[in-house]
């Protein structure tokens, strides 16, 4: 009885420790997809390279590229495609209706951006809006403009600046420029 019952609990345990393993390449896809992607991809695709840190962003077909010219020309969109040594994308032009192509070469670029731009002005004007209502009851009831009220004068740009700080603190070090420590290059696989 007691064999039995010892056989039946290591049965039982070998059967619930019985899993089915991954292999390399499907950890791989799981944990860092990008980096996935470039060993098993046949097309070309686009990294830029920090070689202070280490750090490498993909870039692949479809996926949203901000950078900026050498001319001073800000893009945001969708690569096309990616040849050998150069890279496409469409933009729509507003004035003349219709869509343009627009084809780079890596050395004609002079600054990738990891985050979309802007919105700092629009955070800090939005984060004071609930304190306008109430520096206005304030001149309503104490009849005190808001321009004369001394407490209204500094907590209202400290919240801006700090809502700033707090929300958009990525775009302090958004900007990624070409130079001798960052490269921007078009990788083909073989």
């Amino acid at each position: 009885m007691k064999r039995t019952l010892f056989l039946a609990f290591f049965l039982l345990s070998l059967a619930t420790q019985a899993q089915e393993f991954k292999t390399v390449e499907e950890l791989l896809e799981k944990s860092d997809p990008k980096a996935f992607k470039a060993m098993t991809s046949k097309n070309p695709f686009i990294v830029v390279s920090n070689y202070r840190n280490g750090k490498r962003w993909k870039y692949f077909e479809g996926d949203i590229l901000r950078f900026k010219t050498k001319e001073g020309k800000y893009f945001e969109e969708e690569i096309a495609y990616i040849e050998d040594s150069t890279f496409t994308i469409y933009k729509y032009n507003s004035i003349a209706q219709r869509m343009e192509q627009y084809a780079f070469k890596p050395s004609d670029i002079k600054s990738v951006y990891k985050y979309k731009r802007g919105g700092v002005w629009k955070t800090a004007l939005l984060s004071m809006s609930p304190i306008v209502p109430m520096a206005l009851i304030d001149w309503g009831v104490y009849n005190t403009p808001p321009w004369e009220n001394e407490n209204f004068l500094w907590i209202t740009p400290i919240i801006g600046v700090g809502n700033v700080i707090l929300f958009k603190h990525k775009n302090f070090f958004n900007q990624q420029r070409m130079g001798e420590n960052r490269t921007f290059r078009i990788i083909r696989p073989y």
